[in-house]
């Protein structure tokens, strides 16, 4: 019995040591586990940034308008090694509030039409000179519903329909017999820069027309005035047809998101069809550009002008074009 004790002590002596080894190799040799990545890690910056000495504490703070968010995105793709980044440009202010908030030097780097004569008034009242940076054409075309027979309109037509509303019938532009809605933007968008610029030189809108006709976004300017002859949801159709205005590429881009594009009509300006060509080149008459924007005193070395700088490369060139925006010539 005394034998027999001693052998079951020996055997659980053997087994506690051995629990205690194996304890011990797993404490002493983890097993190897996954690796997980710190959150930051999508911060992590592109060969590219670096060139143009842009880091992730210096990253600018850019603003602009809804039709040049594309190239915002492009700034931030070619300077981040992953899309979800902390400076992702998610939102954008718009064309005049964006001119605002570098004026006021909330931002550093806005990109955007050209300024209309309001906001340089602004900007020299605040003691702010501003440089421009052409990095893409673009032009002011103007749209009416695919079904309208009507093919072009003219800078004297648009004036008087929109400063007077002098003209009220699609029959006076060589068209149906079918009343003209002028649809207006709002007055901080770009597009409405834009006309106020190029054909209105920033006399005021007819009062109408604002009160009655005014459509707060890009993409319900084209909604509108390719829909507006059917009354909509809760109205019956009307003997009408709508003008409107907007920006080519951004019409395009949307086209292929929406398809709205097929439901619409570009008219020619002064004879002369808005093409990628035509507005390239400069052969019509409507032609601009997006502008890189910053303030004169930015320093020179500054993330901002870093970023203009890849704009300004074949590198940002080509991405600005992937991005559905006309190259400069």
């Amino acid at each position: 019995m005394k034998r027999q004790f001693l052998i079951l002590i020996v055997i659980t002596a053997v087994l506690l040591s051995g629990c205690t080894h194996q304890e011990r190799a797993v404490s002493g040799h983890p097993v190897p586990t996954q690796e997980v990545r710190p959150d930051n890690v999508y911060n992590t910056m592109s060969e590219t940034a670096a060139q143009y000495g842009i880091t992730h504490e210096n990253y600018p703070r850019i603003d602009g308008s809804t039709s040049t968010q594309g190239i915002a995105m492009a700034i931030n793709r070619a300077m981040y090694r992953y899309s979800e980044n902390d400076n992702r440009p998610e939102d954008v202010s718009k064309t005049v509030p964006s001119y605002k908030r570098l004026i006021a030097g909330e931002v550093d780097l806005i990109i955007v039409p050209y300024a209309s004569s309001e906001v340089l008034a602004l900007a020299q009242k605040s003691g702010v000179e501003l440089e421009f940076y052409p990095v893409a054409a673009e032009a002011l075309i103007f749209i009416t519903p695919v079904e309208n027979t009507t093919d072009s309109i003219t800078g004297d037509q648009v004036r008087t329909i929109y400063l007077d509303y002098g003209i009220k019938n699609w029959s006076e532009l060589g068209g149906p017999n079918k009343e003209l809605i002028p649809i207006c933007r709002n007055a901080d968008s770009g597009s409405q820069s834009q006309l106020d610029n190029l054909i209105l030189y920033d006399q005021p809108m007819h009062p109408n027309i604002q009160k009655n006709y005014v459509e707060l976004t890009m993409e319900g300017m084209l909604e509108l005035v390719a829909f507006y002859h059917n009354g909509g949801l809760n109205s019956k159709p009307t003997d009408s047809y709508a003008l409107g205005y907007t920006l080519y590429t951004y019409l395009q881009n949307m086209n292929e998101v929406t398809g709205v594009g097929s439901r619409l009509k570009i008219l020619s300006f002064e004879g002369v069809k808005p093409t990628e060509e035509n507005i390239a080149k400069g052969s019509y008459s409507l032609a601009d550009g997006y502008y890189a924007v910053v303030r004169k005193d930015l320093p020179e070395g500054h993330s901002a002008r870093g970023a203009i700088k890849w704009l300004q490369s074949d590198e940002g060139a080509a991405a600005v074009r992937d991005r559905g925006f006309i190259p400069l010539k």
